[in-house]
């Protein structure tokens, strides 16, 4: 509770503070107003105008690709998870298209338990608007043979542009590295590769 001395003493304080604040020069309400609202608007404006610039310069690249690391599910095929990502990224790596190294890539990669994201997200950080992904599995009943298939996704809309389905023989994975680099080259929207 306030005794009659701290009230005195609050009311001495406002008196003092009014006196000295009437002794300061007076800016208009209405400039004031004006010139903190032309400050927002200028810092507003620089901001969408660097925000532009970062997205043109980090947009992705339409003709780079970034393959992922197959995933391999045949018995005895293991060497083929990065042999067949580097012999695909090394075919893929001409004129009209360009392929992220797959030093890159192995820097880059983070496994999930969808890789077909994993492969959107590693396109996205690398630049690359295509992401390609595929897989290699065991066929029963066939040790001699496997199915090999390839999803090739835009990596600003995540939409599937197309898929390979087929089927190889095991002991060909040259031969398998050129014929899916023929397809993504064929029906990618970039590449002018004649059909």
């Amino acid at each position: 509770m306030l005794t009659g001395s701290d009230q005195g003493r609050i009311n001495a304080f406002a008196e003092a503070l009014t006196e000295f604040s009437l002794g300061m020069p007076q800016v208009a309400p209405r400039r004031l107003l004006i010139a903190f609202g032309s400050l927002v608007l200028i810092l507003m404006v620089g901001g969408a105008v660097s925000f532009v610039r970062y997205a043109r310069r980090h947009a992705p690249q339409p003709g780079l690709v970034a393959v992922a690391p197959f995933d391999i599910f045949a018995v005895g095929l293991d060497r083929w998870r990065v042999g067949l990502a580097t012999a695909l990224t090394e075919r893929l790596n001409a004129p009209p298209l360009a392929a992220v190294p797959q030093t890159v890539v192995a820097a880059t990669w983070r496994s999930a338990p969808r890789p077909e994201i994993s492969a959107v997200e590693l396109a996205r950080q690398t630049g690359a608007g295509l992401a390609v992904y595929a897989r290699v599995d065991s066929l029963p009943g066939k040790p001699d043979s496997v199915r090999v298939s390839l999803l090739a996704i835009d990596a600003t809309t995540t939409k599937v542009l197309f898929g390979v389905l087929l089927r190889w023989p095991a002991a060909d994975p040259e031969g398998l590295a050129a014929r899916l680099a023929e397809h993504v080259r064929h029906n990618h929207p970039v590449s002018t590769f004649p059909p």
